[in-house]
C-alpha cells in the first residue's frame, strides 16, 4: 500500500513538474482598480505617470482577446507615460508575451503604434526591446531573436493582437515594464503619436535550478520506493 502512494506521489510530482514548465500570466486575472498584482510568477505594478503608482483597468475586449492596461488616460490600456511593471520571483526565461489593442494606423486615429519593453538579465544588466506595428498583419521587434505573429488584424474591430516568441533569446530576466513609446505618423499624414495597447499575457520558464531540484526529489522518492520495495520481497 505504501509502495503504491509512492509511487502515486511520484507521478503527481511528475505531473506537477510538467504544469511548472511554462508559467503563464493572463491579463484577465488582474483585479481592476488594484494597484498591484500578485502572480504565479511575481508582482506586476500599474504606473500612471513614470513612477506614480496606478491602478489597473479593462478595455473593452476585441477579437476575442481581453487585456489588462492602467485607468486613465485611454482607460485601460497602456498610454504614453504608463506602464505595467513585473517585479519576478526568480530568474526566468520569456518564452513568448501578447499585446492587445495594438494598431498600425489609421484605425481609432492610431498611428504606427509603439510599445517599450524593459527587462532587467539574471546578471543585474538592463535590455530595450521595441515592437512597431507596420501593417495590419506585420509588426517589427528589435531582437533578432524574436519571432512576431499576428493573432488577430489590425484593423478595426479586430483587436490589433501580437505574440513575440522568444522576446529575449535564451537571456533569463528578473524585472520585465511595458509602456507605451510616440507612435509614428506615416509619410504625409498628421497624428497626435499617440501609442496605447494592452498586456494580453506573458509567458515564462523558470531557471533550470529549479527543474533540478524538481528532478532530485523525484529520484529521491524513487530510490525510497524501491528500497522499500526490495524490503518487502526480502
Amino acid at each position: 500500500m505504501k509502495f503504491a502512494k509512492l509511487l502515486t506521489a511520484a507521478a503527481l510530482s511528475a505531473a506537477s513538474l510538467s504544469a511548472f514548465a511554462d508559467v503563464t500570466v493572463q491579463g484577465t486575472s488582474f483585479t481592476s482598480g488594484a494597484a498591484t498584482q500578485p502572480t504565479l510568477m511575481g508582482t506586476f505594478a500599474a504606473y500612471s505617470a513614470g513612477a506614480t503608482p496606478g491602478a489597473f483597468a479593462f478595455a473593452p475586449a476585441m477579437g476575442g482577446y481581453q487585456g489588462v492596461g492602467v485607468a486613465g488616460g485611454i482607460n485601460g490600456e497602456v498610454d504614453s507615460k504608463e506602464s505595467i511593471v513585473g517585479t519576478l520571483n526568480q530568474a526566468y526565461g520569456i518564452s513568448q508575451f501578447t499585446l492587445g489593442l495594438f494598431f498600425d494606423g489609421p484605425e481609432y486615429g492610431d498611428v504606427e503604434e509603439q510599445a517599450e519593453v524593459k527587462v532587467q538579465y539574471a546578471d543585474s544588466s538592463f535590455g530595450t526591446f521595441v515592437l512597431t506595428a507596420i501593417s495590419s498583419t506585420v509588426a517589427t521587434w528589435t531582437n533578432a531573436a524574436g519571432v512576431v505573429t499576428n493573432l488577430a488584424l489590425a484593423d478595426l474591430g479586430k483587436g490589433g493582437v501580437w505574440s513575440v516568441t522568444n522576446p529575449f533569446g535564451n537571456q533569463k530576466v528578473t524585472s520585465i515594464a511595458f509602456s507605451a513609446l510616440p507612435g509614428i505618423c506615416k509619410a504625409g499624414a498628421t497624428c497626435t503619436s499617440q501609442s496605447d495597447f494592452t498586456l494580453v499575457s506573458v509567458t515564462a520558464v523558470p531557471e533550470a535550478e529549479t527543474y533540478a531540484m524538481m528532478l532530485a526529489g523525484l529520484g529521491l522518492m524513487g530510490a525510497i520506493a524501491r528500497r522499500r520495495n526490495k524490503g518487502k520481497t526480502a
